[in-house]
């Protein structure tokens, strides 16, 4: 019996020292999980917040008054938890876990609370990261790092680096920026961009004064850094203004533009595609005097000019009787270099003349006007474009015209 309770005794003592290092092994893995899991719940204000973080740091002896810097991560193209793992772990290495009091995803954010304060030393680790990930991974990484707090702090620290990393909308995908050197909060009631004078640019095809004002217009809106919304509302109001100077026909392809510049995610995206649809406007509006034509077009276009009042004079008639080439190529190639169809063209071109000659005010007849203009005896149909065209009847335009010469004659 003495013996059975002996070995039974000896059993026991070996097993709960087993038990005991197995628990001590376990809480030592678990233990950082639980780090993370207090320090997260404190910044993202989950439960009782306060406790939290005194038990955090009473469990793992940390002081609250120390002085840390937070780091928000943001990778464009991860998919999934995977790809920030090894973003993650990267950081990790460069930084060092040593360095470490909290490294962890939140809000597809990678945050880290470092004991890093160095600015330059940071910013040299953080750009390492940066290049590592993009030659190992091909992910472009914004990270934007804040100004010295205390660990208390980080929860308030960890909203303004999240306002900060709203604005990556000013920078490309892959940078480090320092919260200091972003301008949140300051007032961007200063700007008041000159819209007038870009439409006017764009409707007269004044290319190089178009491009010279949306340079001015980005710089200064870069240079005073609104908030997202804010800066993207100016761009729409811009964008709103050029369009209207195109021509009626295009203007719902042109409004599509403004679905895309909601959605954009940065001012880079949104500088380039103003730019480019403005521009594009601003060919389509400039004199025929300063287009540069192939030398098919620029004949065809004095044709036009000298056959202006040929009823017969059509796209298949130049082609087959003058210019002596295929109908179908020269019809797309004047498309491709005036950015109009030739009936359309043609049209234009009768209609401002006929505008010409009834403000004149000599007393032609409207069915003389037509032919003048190469309608012939059409004079009903000649009518009918003429409204479309100018929203107008000839005898209404005919008759504000002769306002207009009376109002010119009292007033000198």
């Amino acid at each position: 019996m003495y013996k059975f309770n002996y070995v039974h005794s000896q059993n026991y003592e070996g097993s709960e020292k087993k038990f005991r290092e197995m628990l001590l092994r376990e809480s030592e893995r678990v233990r950082p999980i639980i780090r993370e899991y207090f320090l997260k719940e404190y910044i993202l204000g989950m439960g009782d917040t306060y406790e939290t973080f005194k038990l955090y740091c009473k469990t793992f002896d940390v002081d609250e008054m120390l002085d840390t810097r937070m780091i928000i991560i943001k990778p464009t193209g991860a998919r999934d938890f995977e790809d920030f793992f090894f973003i993650k772990n990267t950081a990790e290495q460069y930084i060092g876990e040593e360095n470490i009091l909290l490294s962890t995803t939140i809000n597809n954010f990678l945050v880290i609370i470092t004991t890093i304060l160095d600015r330059t030393e940071l910013t040299d680790l953080l750009d390492k990261t940066r290049r590592a990930v993009k030659q190992c991974y091909n992910y472009g990484v914004m990270a934007v790092y804040g100004k010295v707090a205390y660990l208390s702090d980080t929860p308030a620290a960890y909203e303004r680096l999240k306002e900060c990393m709203g604005y990556s909308f000013y920078s490309d995908s892959d940078k480090t920026l320092y919260e200091n050197d972003l301008k949140i909060g300051e007032s961007s009631t200063a700007l008041r961009p000159d819209y007038g004078t870009v439409e006017h640019a764009v409707k007269s095809g004044d290319r190089d004064k178009v491009k010279a004002q949306l340079d001015s217009f980005f710089d200064e809106l870069e240079g005073a850094m609104p908030t997202p919304a804010v800066a993207k509302t100016y761009c729409l109001e811009l964008y709103v203004c050029i369009i209207r100077c195109c021509e009626v026909e295009k203007i719902d392809a042109y409004m599509k533009g403004i679905m895309y510049l909601q959605d954009a995610k940065a001012i880079g995206e949104i500088r380039s595609f103003i730019e480019e649809k403005g521009l594009e406007i601003t060919d389509s509006n400039t004199p025929e005097k300063h287009r540069i034509y192939s030398t098919l077009i620029r004949d065809t276009i004095k044709l036009i000019d000298e056959n202006i009042r040929n009823e017969n004079l059509s796209l298949r008639w130049l082609a087959g009787n003058i210019l002596y080439t295929n109908v179908d190529y020269l019809g797309k190639l004047f498309k491709k270099e005036t950015g109009k169809n030739f009936s359309h063209y043609v049209m234009e071109k009768r209609m401002e003349m006929a505008k010409e000659i009834i403000l004149e005010g000599k007393h032609d007849r409207i069915y003389e006007v037509a032919e003048k203009v190469g309608y012939g005896s059409n004079s009903q149909y000649f009518s009918q474009v003429f409204k479309k065209y100018t929203g107008v009847s000839p005898l209404e335009y005919k008759e504000f015209a002769r306002l207009m010469r009376e109002n010119k004659k009292s007033e000198n």
